[in-house]
């Protein structure tokens, strides 16, 4: 397959599949071919046909996948879907690169991790932000020793408003608020930086200040619909010693909107604005290097990629996550909904 181009299908051409779409065309056909995408939404497909003129257009997952021959299939669609679509692509024998969050629930992971195994097929998250280069230094440093071991993590996603343009904001689709939604990209970065421990317990809290906060901005649909969390904090323990807090918003002023910053016995890391400084000798030196590749959000979702289909070229497997690491994270999200709802700690 090394000097043949991967052949794609995208499913869901919202926001982020028309990311994937352009990202994809830009590699050029001996890379990668995206022969057809899917969307229920003619709207949609018109602007994602725009990106993939060649490609075709279909409004049915299912027979998109009967359609063709692939080898890499990605999901952009809401949660509610993640499941039955990368099953129907697994079983039809495709790789698959699944957008954030992952499954609604543990038992929908591991069904579709053992199905991913038992067909010899593969699936990842789509973790775009460890592909930053800030996010790979401070990952390969934890795992150097240099600033000895994590021992505190502070990680928020905050936006101004409510992301009105998926319906994150609606609980039956989308599996989850803010923590689901926005807070879970710190969070899985925080993690995996922080040598990716596994949590031992959580204690949560959550609410809704919508329409408090907010309400006078999204149309009528939004208003009626809007029921998930708009506010989470928690306190997390991992099995490292560590503990993190978090914390998700969607009415902050406070930028950027995915962070974290993180103590470690001899320093401290912090992924936006990036620094590095460490205690020498009782004095606190700044150790921030000069990185030269772009640190950007789009450019993460191209690393990305680039990475997937030219392991998939090469023969190699994807190797930026693992099935304990994705269960981790499950886990850690359906924890944290359980606490808040229950008003107890939670331990796994």
């Amino acid at each position: 397959m090394k000097d043949q181009p991967i052949r794609v299908g995208v499913i869901g051409c919202g926001a982020q599949g028309q990311n994937h779409l352009r990202i994809i065309m830009e590699l050029g056909a001996e890379v990668g071919v995206v022969r057809a995408f899917c969307d229920l939404s003619p709207d949609r497909l018109r602007n994602a046909k725009r990106l993939g003129p060649r490609a075709r257009a279909m409004d049915d997952f299912e027979k998109m996948l009967a359609s063709d021959s692939f080898d890499l299939v990605i999901v952009t669609t809401m949660p509610d879907t993640h499941a039955r679509i990368t099953l129907a692509a697994l079983e039809s024998g495709v790789d698959v690169l699944c957008e954030k969050p992952f499954m609604r629930n543990i038992e929908e992971a591991r069904v579709v991790l053992n199905a991913a195994e038992q067909l010899g097929c593969q699936v990842q998250l789509g973790t775009n932000m460890r592909y930053m280069p800030t996010s790979r230094y401070l990952h390969n440093l934890v795992a150097s020793g240099e600033v000895g071991t994590p021992v505190f993590c502070k990680a928020w996603g905050c936006h101004v408003n409510p992301p009105w343009w998926g319906p994150h904001y609606y609980l039956e689709s989308s599996a989850g608020g803010v923590l689901a939604s926005t807070l879970i990209h710190a969070l899985d970065l925080s993690i995996w930086v922080g040598g990716s421990p596994n949590p031992v317990s959580v204690s949560a809290s959550m609410r809704r200040l919508f329409p408090e906060k907010r309400g006078t901005l999204p149309p009528p649909e939004v208003k009626a619909r809007f029921n998930t969390e708009d506010l989470f904090t928690a306190l997390v323990r991992f099995d490292n010693g560590s503990t993190y807090v978090l914390e998700g918003n969607w009415c902050d002023d406070r930028p950027p909107p995915h962070c974290f910053e993180m103590i470690t016995t001899k320093g401290k890391l912090n992924s936006e604005p990036f620094t590095v400084t460490v205690d020498e000798n009782g004095q606190i030196v700044d150790k921030t290097p000069i990185l030269q590749e772009n640190n950007g959000w789009g450019e993460s979702i191209r690393n990305q990629d680039i990475d997937v289909i030219q392991r998939l070229r090469e023969g190699r497997p994807w190797s930026m996550q693992d099935r304990r690491q994705l269960l981790n994270l499950q886990k850690l999200i359906a924890g944290c909904y359980k606490s808040a709802k229950t008003e107890r700690e939670i331990v796994f």
